[in-house]
């Protein structure tokens, strides 16, 4: 039932509402008795004034609360007390209250979909770019633009047309991009102390294969560390596709601006050297042994000396936030160049299904993104408590005395939130920060296929089987935990028996589709 409201939904929409990747306008307008209240001075509970200024007064509406869900497990009282402080700015400019909750990386997933299938309140949430396209199929999230007008304008004016069509499936527009670095390359972090004490010129290394005389010479000298660790059970494969969107059907190596066939990457000769090599290297004791299953944070085991390294993303100020968490000093190789893609946008927000009132939860996105004050309460938490100003101008914020990444009952992840870059930096990172991942957007290779909305319902029952198969071999593929010569192939079968064909074809004729409209 979900599913077809969903489809109507975005039927009726698709006349009024159109986000073109590439277009130099982005009309998302909300339906007629929205737009005369909003010339009346009214919202949509008819509790809005407007005064001789002209801006509308949002205050007087009824009392609502906004549930929103992040990841990174934080403690109860710690979510209460940011909770209560953003509170503050909302209930005075919109009678809205706010309420946190925090979900542990290795759970939050599962969380969601609990929340989702349970009909629990939950209005706003985090996720990444995994889930985007079965949300959506699967009616679990609401389609935003509608209210963008009227309760977010300052937000839809700050956002780009190309990327809002990022977040666009039919016409549609179903989340926010979080505003962060938008281009990825790929490389391996460990910590400098260790690397040093070995004394292996690492600046040489450049690509995954270079890694290995570093890792078996910590192997050697500290047998207790794993040389490789996985992050949550999955490790990165450090290529340059472009995933389409999500789901199965990718452009391998989309800096090439003349590829636009989309393939099964787990057929892909690439795919397979790289698994071989994961499963070669798990042999020797390079790669933790239950990397596939591993829960603890990375950055615990940094911290406890457990593990050296893992395979990352590399952007502006990655090694200052990787101390930020771990408390060690990283260094972080990078072996590819920065490209971006639809799914480069990776962090989105949503509207869950389950909100009473979806434009009042479109309301607070809209002042989170925009309002500096709120948006550093709610990344960095109490300050005293969770964090200090590191200068008197207050661009830079460091742990204060006793606290770290370790024990902080508020952990800060800036890239999870709304809008990092209207946030004080951290001590440790340039503080130009934000400059600079401006700039690396704006110089990054951009894939063909950017800004393609692949929209799966017309497969989702393939998408659901494959995705199955998906998570019983990728992960151990890729943290070399089986043995390619026997899993790889009857992967691909499983794959193939649980249709993954049909979706490359249905993908490869919407992206000939979204190419033809371009041009």
């Amino acid at each position: 039932m979900k599913k077809f409201i969903s489809f109507l939904l975005v039927i009726t929409l698709f006349t009024t509402l159109f986000v073109g990747c590439g277009k130099s306008e982005n009309k998302a307008n909300g339906n007629e008795t929205k737009d005369s209240e909003a010339v009346s001075g009214k919202g949509s509970e008819g509790t809005s004034d407007e005064g001789s200024t002209g801006v509308k007064d949002y205050s007087k509406q009824e009392p609502y609360t906004v549930k929103l869900m992040l990841p990174g497990t934080a403690g109860t009282n710690d979510c209460e007390e940011v909770s209560a402080l953003a509170s503050e700015i909302l209930k005075k400019k919109y009678n809205t209250t706010l309420e946190i909750v925090r979900v542990g990386f290795g759970t939050y997933a599962q969380q969601v979909n609990l929340m989702f299938s349970s009909g629990e309140k939950l209005d706003m949430l985090y996720n990444d770019r995994g889930s985007f396209t079965s949300a959506v199929s699967n009616g679990q999230i609401v389609e935003i633009g509608q209210y963008l007008d009227e309760y977010a304008p300052e937000m839809k004016a700050q956002i780009s047309a190309d990327d809002w069509a990022c977040t666009t499936i039919n016409g549609g527009i179903y989340a926010v991009p979080a505003n962060k670095e938008k281009a990825v390359a790929w490389g391996f972090a460990f910590v400098k102390s260790v690397a040093d004490e070995l004394g292996i010129d690492y600046s040489k290394i450049k690509t995954e294969e270079d890694l290995v005389p570093l890792l078996e010479a910590v192997k050697e000298k500290y047998p207790d560390m794993y040389p490789v660790m996985s992050n949550g059970g999955s490790m990165n494969t450090m290529t340059m596709n472009d995933e389409l969107g999500g789901d199965f059907g990718i452009l391998e190596n989309c800096t090439d601006p003349n590829n636009k066939t989309v393939v099964n990457w787990y057929e892909t000769d690439t795919y397979r050297k790289i698994v071989e090599r994961r499963y070669e290297w798990a042999q020797k004791g390079l790669i933790m042994p239950d990397a596939a299953s591993n829960t603890e944070p990375w950055a615990n085991m940094i911290a406890s000396n457990k593990a050296f390294g893992r395979f990352t993303n590399v952007k502006p100020g990655i090694e200052a936030e990787m101390q930020k968490a771990s408390g060690k000093e990283i260094v972080v190789l990078p072996m590819t160049d920065a490209y971006t893609t639809t799914n480069r946008l990776d962090i989105l927000w949503y509207v869950a299904h389950n909100s009473e009132k979806p434009e009042r939860t479109v309301q607070v996105m809209n002042e989170i993104y925009t309002n500096p004050e709120l948006q550093n309460i709610l990344t960095n938490g109490v300050e005293g408590k969770h964090y200090e100003y590191a200068n008197a101008a207050k661009t830079m914020v460091r742990y204060p005395k006793g606290v770290d990444g370790t024990n902080t009952g508020y952990p800060s992840y800036p890239w999870a939130w709304l809008n990092e870059m209207i946030t004080p930096v951290w001590e440790g990172a340039d503080e130009n920060l934000w400059k600079l991942t401006d700039e690396y957007n704006k110089t990054a290779i951009v894939s063909p296929a950017k800004g393609f909305g692949w929209n799966n319902e017309n497969v989702i029952n393939e998408v659901t089987a494959c995705k199955n198969v998906q998570n019983k071999y990728a992960n151990a593929l890729e943290c070399g935990s089986v043995d390619p010569a026997v899993a790889l192939p009857q992967f691909i079968k499983d794959l193939k028996a649980a249709g993954v064909d049909n979706i490359i074809k249905e993908k490869q004729s919407q992206l000939d589709e979204w190419l033809a409209a371009k041009k």
